[in-house]
């Protein structure tokens, strides 16, 4: 995939898997990419992947949440991050 690395600017993103660190990739560009950036997900991924991963994430903000609920036919109350707010 074609991901700005200014994405990960806390880990290095030579050292990224995207099988094994998928959750950490989706929710990065979902909150902080460009809209081709979340296509190169989707496209990679799928949808039920980035919903499965999605719905677990502890930590997207609620735009975020209520994006991927509209794009992926996901209730709101499904993603883990909605429920559990602080």
């Amino acid at each position: 995939m074609n991901l700005n690395s200014a994405l990960f600017w806390d880990t290095d993103p030579q050292k990224l898997d995207y099988d094994k660190h998928a959750r950490y990739i989706i929710s990065r560009v979902v909150m902080f990419g460009k809209w081709l950036e979340w296509k190169e997900v989707l496209n990679y991924y799928g949808r039920d992947r980035i919903a499965e991963e999605m719905k677990n994430e502890r930590e997207l903000d609620i735009k975020s949440v209520h994006f991927l609920s509209l794009v992926l036919n996901v209730p709101l109350n499904e993603f883990k991050c909605y429920i559990n707010k602080q």
